[in-house]
């Protein structure tokens, strides 16, 4: 056996988003309100550090769920950090894996097994040890083809199973189908949850890998449809019965339309060392009204909050020190997109969508809406990523004259002289009319408008609908939409299109909700995951790039940067080129400029 390298691998394989390698800069502000531009994040600051205090959060919606196997949303997914922990963590700065529950894994030579050693102190919120046993039930829920993880489990398809080691309840044993390049990354960063608690009945332990494997084997055996109809339920992802983790906060409520609370795990096994955890409480407050939000903030009901408006960060906020708020502005590697459902006979020539693309003003909106806090780009690689990035796509500029004539070789003309393009489909006359569905976002709303103007200019009538953000969520998984506005976060460990660009992941709730199916770029994704060189691997991804470029299913908009303000009396306040940037458990308050105590909780 041999000991994982991951330095060696990392500068290899990972996804080069590194802001402090790639020339990019995060703009902060010390709590003395002078500015702070560097490469770097800042240093730590515990050096005194203390507990207590409290930290509410404010986010503009509930999370969707908050069973980290069935959730997907970002907000879910920053709220299970605190509560569940995988085998290994990515250090925040030099995004290498690290121990965590378990050791760094020894791998065999020929790639194909991967043992972990997990550590014998870790335990659950409850004080149950945390054992071999778990991991293998979490990969038992993940691999269930009921199960509502289709954007988690496509990843797995290269794990064949994992077991228990020598009957060593601390050694756990992957075994993959084949060598896999992304292999450590998948087996290593998934969040572990109890088998006690969940499956008390040790009904998994009935479930063969071979029942696993597929829909077609799963349905021989019933009792997976019914732990799978379990796992699914909401009571699941909000009971705080079901809601235990390892991690060094523990779920305390839910209460819906007002936020989730999270407390302190008095007894985390990792104390101090895993993952700091100074604040007793870590309040994520939902308000959906910025406005409100923003009168949250200056009258201290709120302690950090994104804002989500370019002109409250820098005109109502410009003097931010005398509301004793802090501003940030740290590079969070993301990108937004509009997205054409291919479903709809509007959008499946991809000529409209190129027509489409050229009708969006990508500078003016960058310069004007988001005050120049945009990067316009092309490609679903992040564009700091100057290894993977296809830098050869040309931007794709205005030009409401380019879209007109690729709409009339579309076959769409003005037919009757209403104003409106017109084609005729399935023998129908079809007026190109459609709806940008949007959750309840002013600047998304507002970029919406001015492109909607645009599409009116050359006869295109769009309207906007705006939504709550579960509801938003579950039309856009159930396909139910024409178009819409939207983002990805840009991952920090090596990219994989499969979960959002390969047709399998069309179906059912999977992330590529917008049905674009391409038998090139399934054939250069499946390629691009199997390929062990990297050499290789680079250009099949700038060869898929192109591709995706030319049919334009997505309109790439820009990356954006993120805007937050937070309490002056919080010390330790660093800001990661990550999503999401700041890690508010390392956050602390001096005992002196503590707000909320335990004479003084309210």
């Amino acid at each position: 056996m041999k000991k994982f390298k991951f330095t060696a691998l990392l500068a290899v394989l990972t996804f080069s988003i590194i802001i402090t390698g790639c020339g990019g800069k995060t703009t902060q502000q010390k709590t003395d309100g002078t500015n702070q531009t560097s490469n770097d994040v800042s240093a730590v600051d515990t050096a005194s550090a203390v507990t207590g205090d409290w930290l509410i959060i404010r986010e503009m919606s509930d999370p969707e769920k908050l069973n980290p196997i069935v959730s997907n949303d970002a907000s879910a997914s920053e709220i299970c950090s605190y509560i569940y922990e995988a085998l290994l963590s990515q250090d925040k700065v030099t995004y290498e894996l690290v121990p965590s529950l378990a050791g760094l894994p020894e791998i065999s030579p020929d790639n194909l097994s991967y043992t972990f050693t997990l550590n014998k102190n870790a335990k659950f919120s409850d004080g149950k040890p945390l054992t071999a046993a778990d991991v293998v039930f979490t990969l038992k829920t993940i691999k269930n083809p009921f199960v509502d993880d289709a954007a988690l489990r496509n990843y797995f398809d290269m794990v064949d199973r994992v077991e228990m080691v020598d009957n060593d309840p601390t050694k756990v044993k992957f075994f993959l189908t084949k060598p896999n390049w992304r292999g450590i990354y998948t087996l290593a960063t998934f969040q572990i949850i109890p088998k006690h608690v969940l499956d008390p009945g040790n009904v998994t332990d009935k479930f063969s890998w071979e029942d696993l494997k597929d829909i077609k084997s799963a349905q021989k055996n019933p009792e997976m449809q019914k732990f799978a109809d379990f796992i699914n339920s909401q009571e699941v992802s909000r009971e705080a019965k079901y809601l235990v983790g390892s991690g060094p906060y523990m779920f305390e409520k839910w209460d819906t339309g007002a936020g989730v609370t999270l407390v302190k795990n008095p007894n985390y096994w990792g104390g101090g060392t895993i993952t700091p955890s100074y604040p007793t409480k870590i309040i994520f407050k939902t308000i959906q009204d910025n406005s409100a939000a923003l009168v949250s903030a200056k009258n201290k009901e709120v302690d950090a909050m994104a804002v989500i408006k370019p002109s409250d960060f820098y005109k109502d906020l410009e003097n931010a020190d005398q509301f004793n708020l802090v501003k940030a502005r740290p590079f969070e590697p993301a990108y937004t997109y509009l997205a054409w459902n291919q479903l709809n006979p509007l959008f499946q020539d991809k000529k409209v969508r190129l027509a489409l693309s050229h009708l969006v003003d990508r500078k003016t909106i960058i310069d004007k809406v988001m005050f120049g806090d945009g990067v316009p780009i092309q490609s679903h690689v992040f564009y700091k990523n100057t290894k993977l990035l296809n830098s050869d796509l040309p931007e794709i500029q205005f030009d409401p004259e380019k879209a007109k004539k690729l709409l009339e070789e579309a076959g769409w003309k003005d037919s009757d002289g209403d104003g409106v393009l017109d084609k005729m489909i399935d023998g129908k006359k079809k007026d190109f009319k459609f709806t940008f569905l949007s959750n309840t976002n002013p600047v998304r709303k507002q970029i919406l408008l001015v492109i909607v103007d645009a599409l009116k200019k050359v006869g295109i009538v769009a309207e906007v609908q705006e939504l709550e953000w579960s509801v938003y969520l579950d039309k856009t998984k159930k396909h139910e939409f024409e178009a819409t506005y939207s983002a990805w976060t840009s991952p920090t460990t090596p990219p994989d299109p499969y979960q959002i660009w390969h047709s399998s992941q069309s179906e059912g709730e999977g992330s590529n909700y917008i049905s674009f199916k391409n038998k090139t770029s399934d054939s250069l994704i499946e390629a691009y995951r199997n390929e062990m060189d990297e050499s290789k691997r680079i250009a099949m991804m700038k060869e898929w790039q192109k591709l995706i470029y030319d049919e334009q299913p997505y309109t790439f908009l820009w990356s954006p940067r993120a805007r937050y303000i937070y309490d002056k009396r919080f010390k330790n306040a660093r800001w990661y080129n990550i999503q999401p940037s700041p890690t508010y458990s390392e956050w602390w308050v001096p005992s002196g400029t503590q707000k909320y105590t335990q004479n003084k909780n309210n």
